[in-house]
């Protein structure tokens, strides 16, 4: 960012979150020509027009969209060395953030943690929760160190091209899923034509999972079920499926632990469901600290054992 004032560009930042030079001149407390001239300097610098100024304000153009997230970003990691530097003066490990889809979240980042934490006590670490496109944006603005996702190509195109180093783990077989002693359990194999009569505990709509398994039963030409259960999170699915006669489908590493109780049963569905690849992905820009590359060496270590 060799040439850029590190102000002008939370003015572009301000501008960004007012929509309006006027309404970022007063926010900033500075007359409304010298941020013009601020903004007109930086895009001197930069070579390209940083906003578009029209009758109901302005709005940043792409790359005035790209200097404020790089802006946010170096907010964010100046705030994240702070907490640092303040953590390690008490002998604490992080702060570490980990972001997770709903799968994530649900059966490999819990099992990381549970071999990670006792080498690093006292730690602190957050886990957060979401979707694809939201993890990534997270990562780019240095809100998350590392986050468990699945390796969607068009997501990181679109977000992080050439900024994000991904690799991946494990691929997200799907199999019908009952609880032991079911009807169902006992059976080499289910088809969705099987199922479609059957009391179904499904994600919501909306869910990544849930818009797949709606388009095996429209690609079937079998109705979307209507004799329901939606349910989330997958904690709160899991045990209506333990404790009903309810089929749902889902990822095998969602039910490891179940499967290992002996509570819940997969059953191979006929219908073919692509798996979807997840990959542990970091900033390329940015060496993760201590704790966080202990996180990826085990991530790896884990999504071998589940390849």
């Amino acid at each position: 960012m060799t040439g850029l004032n590190p102000r002008h560009l939370k003015y572009l930042q301000v501008v960004a979150e007012t929509g309006s030079l006027l309404a970022a001149a007063k926010a900033l407390n500075i007359a409304q020509p010298s941020l013009s001239v601020s903004i007109s300097r930086m895009e001197d610098v930069v070579g390209e027009k940083l906003m578009v100024r029209g009758r109901h304000g302005a709005s940043l153009t792409k790359a005035g969209q790209i200097l404020v997230r790089h802006a946010e970003g170096l907010d964010n990691a100046l705030e994240n060395a702070l907490a640092e530097v303040r953590l390690s003066s008490l002998g604490f490990s992080g702060p570490m953030v980990v972001g997770g889809t709903p799968l994530a979240t649900a059966s490999i980042i819990p099992e990381i943690l549970s071999k990670l934490v006792p080498d690093f006590m006292p730690i602190r670490c957050d886990v957060v929760e979401a979707y694809d496109e939201d993890l990534i944006r997270g990562l780019l603005k240095n809100e998350i160190d590392v986050v468990i996702s699945s390796m969607r190509a068009e997501v990181l195109e679109a977000n992080g091209v050439g900024l994000v180093a991904s690799e991946p783990l494990f691929s997200a077989k799907t199999s019908a899923v009952v609880r032991r002693g079911h009807p169902f359990a006992s059976e080499r194999t289910l088809s969705l034509r099987d199922l479609q009569h059957a009391l179904w505990v499904l994600p919501p709509r909306g869910s990544i999972i849930r818009t797949l398994i709606d388009s095996s039963f429209t690609v079937t030409g079998i109705p979307v079920p209507q004799n329901l259960i939606e349910a989330a999170p997958f904690g709160v699915l899991k045990e209506i499926v333990k404790q009903t006669d309810g089929v749902t489908i889902l990822s095998d590493q969602i039910v490891r632990a179940e499967l290992a109780e002996g509570s819940l049963v997969t059953v191979p569905l006929t219908e073919h469901m692509t798996p979807r690849v997840f990959g542990i992905h970091r900033l390329n820009s940015r060496e993760p600290s201590p704790v966080a590359k202990r996180f990826i060496e085990i991530a790896k270590l884990i999504g071998a054992d589940l390849k």
